[in-house]
């Protein structure tokens, strides 16, 4: 049985001593997310969550008020979350992107025109 992670591209899972422990561990098969796509990190939009509704203007007399509070926004969340909907479309960004970023086309070399090339000696 294998077991797959699916990890960002943080120094910590990519430094050359997590590498040596994944490639002593044969049954564990890595993934990395795209750099740069901290949106595709399930996590990291549950973070993202929880600071908006909680954390940025939140105030905590304690340690242990912090924890409580933490823990009835995850309550409050989970009796409200929907399964999240892809609606990511590879195509068109790349469009729009090549769109974006489009270079100088040279002009159309006409090879019918052109002289050929002194032959060597």
């Amino acid at each position: 049985m294998n077991i797959h992670l699916i990890m960002d591209n943080g120094s910590s899972h990519t430094s050359r001593a997590t590498r040596a422990w994944v490639a002593a561990h044969p049954r564990i098969k890595v993934t990395y997310t795209p750099k740069h796509a901290s949106w595709l990190d399930m996590a990291e939009l549950w973070f993202s969550a929880l600071t908006r509704g909680l954390l940025r203007r939140g105030e905590f007399a304690s340690r242990a008020d912090l924890a409580g509070k933490i823990t009835d926004f995850a309550v409050r969340y989970n009796k409200t979350a929907q399964p999240y909907t892809w609606a990511y479309d590879a195509c068109a960004d790349h469009t729009a992107y090549l769109a974006r970023h489009q270079r100088p086309t040279a002009p159309a070399l006409d090879l019918a025109a052109a002289q050929p090339l002194p032959q060597a000696a």
